[in-house]
């Protein structure tokens, strides 16, 4: 090519090229926090009570929650999950006047800054920290007019849910539980395993199997690794137990066993994962990155699980960094009914090794329809079990004005 051509083609281009360097610029000074607002969404109806697998009695509803919004100067707002009304003045200390794009700064602090209980020195939770950065990285992606998955990395745009469910229950009432999901599109359950007896955590797997087949997708959460004392639960299971458990389970084709002792025992965690060759899960109540490593380099767990309201998004990404390095898989922790369960869908769908996105569904009572009624525009699981992602930026959902009784 000639000079002369070069020259002309590079001409051709500087418009776009000028175009581009006119566009602002979005971080520095260009947005600032102003406030920090929380509001009460109303409670449309009581859906009934629900008992849970330790037997505490929990009322399920419609709305009768709350979130928060994170102002700017430029008149974006950030959406977050609920926090005590205590909390707000604390967020409004350490966040206004700052600014959103200062996400690594701000996420370490918020994180450094709860005291684990609102109206205290700082006056706000770990919740309330984690809260306020799922806002401040729902201004960011507005900011950017880019949907979070796609910030972060843009790996997939549709995402498996799984059904967790809350109740024990009995394995016949869970069976016929898991052939109705599996009509209605779902490709995957999650159950609480922790019956008074061995026969019956594996009656509950056999008698499911008989009902959907080998291949769909079935977790079980022992719930063992609980810091709360013995006799606040049913009971504990020993390392005997855990190992007879996992084995059984391994036979049906159980996707992953989940906390199957106690939160801090590594050794013997790791010594069971070394025993059978399924998935060994945990770490929804581990803290920090260093917490994560040492699970991963100790070999304890094959899926960890940290908690994005507890941890924030920010640190969330860098765990499942971690753990693809090893060659092991992120899953987010619940993330609640609403905001939380949003962020937690865009975290999995920018990442290559989170396989299944954790929905609290367990109908009639507790439907993942229930907690997403505060939007105006929820996801729906499709009725080959998929979710897709919110495509508008930021979290890519809004608010139903007429949810809102303090708005």
């Amino acid at each position: 090519m000639s000079p002369q051509m070069l020259r002309r083609d590079l001409l051709k281009a500087l418009p776009a090229v000028t175009a581009l360097a006119a566009v602002p610029r979005l971080r520095g000074a260009t947005i600032k926090i102003t406030d920090v607002k929380r509001f009460r969404t109303r409670v449309v109806r009581e859906t009934g009570t629900i008992i849970n697998w330790v037997g505490i009695p929990n009322a399920q509803r419609v709305g009768g929650t709350s979130f928060i919004e994170i102002h700017t100067d430029q008149g974006l707002i950030g959406l977050g999950p609920t926090v005590n009304e205590d909390e707000v003045a604390g967020l409004k200390k350490k966040l206004v006047g700052r600014e959103p794009f200062d996400i690594e700064r701000l996420a370490a602090e918020l994180r450094a800054g709860s005291n684990g209980g609102g109206g205290g020195a700082v006056g706000f939770t770990a919740r309330g920290g984690a809260s306020a950065e799922i806002a401040l990285w729902d201004l960011i992606g507005k900011a950017t007019n880019q949907p979070l998955y796609k910030l972060w990395g843009g790996f997939k745009n549709k995402i498996v849910p799984y059904a967790s469910q809350m109740r024990l229950g009995t394995p016949e009432e869970r069976a016929r539980q898991a052939s109705k999901l599996k009509s209605e599109g779902w490709q995957a359950l999650k159950y609480r395993t922790h019956f008074p007896t061995f026969k019956d955590d594996v009656r509950l797997v056999e008698e499911t199997r008989k009902a959907v087949g080998d291949e769909w997708k079935i977790m079980c959460d022992a719930n063992m690794a609980t810091t709360q004392p013995v006799a606040d639960r049913p009971f504990q299971w020993d390392f005997r137990r855990a190992v007879e458990t996992a084995r059984a389970y391994q036979q049906m084709n159980v996707y992953w066993l989940e906390e199957p002792l106690p939160r801090y025992d590594f050794e013997q965690i790791a010594e069971l994962n070394r025993m059978v060759d399924m998935m060994i899960a945990g770490g929804e109540g581990n803290n920090g990155l260093h917490e994560f490593r040492w699970l991963l380099e100790q070999g304890c767990y094959d899926i960890v699980q940290p908690e994005v309201l507890f941890e924030g998004p920010t640190l969330l990404r860098k765990v499942a960094v971690l753990a693809e390095s090893m060659g092991k898989y992120c899953v987010p922790h619940n993330g609640g009914r609403d905001l939380g369960v949003i962020c937690c869908m865009h975290l999995v769908a920018s990442w290559p090794n989170a396989p299944v996105l954790e929905l609290w569904h367990d109908p009639p009572e507790l439907d993942y329809n229930n907690g997403f009624a505060i939007f105006e525009n929820p996801p729906k699981v499709d009725k080959d079990g998929f979710f897709h992602l919110p495509e508008g930026p930021g979290l890519g959902v809004t608010i139903n004005k007429e949810m809102v009784e303090n708005g």
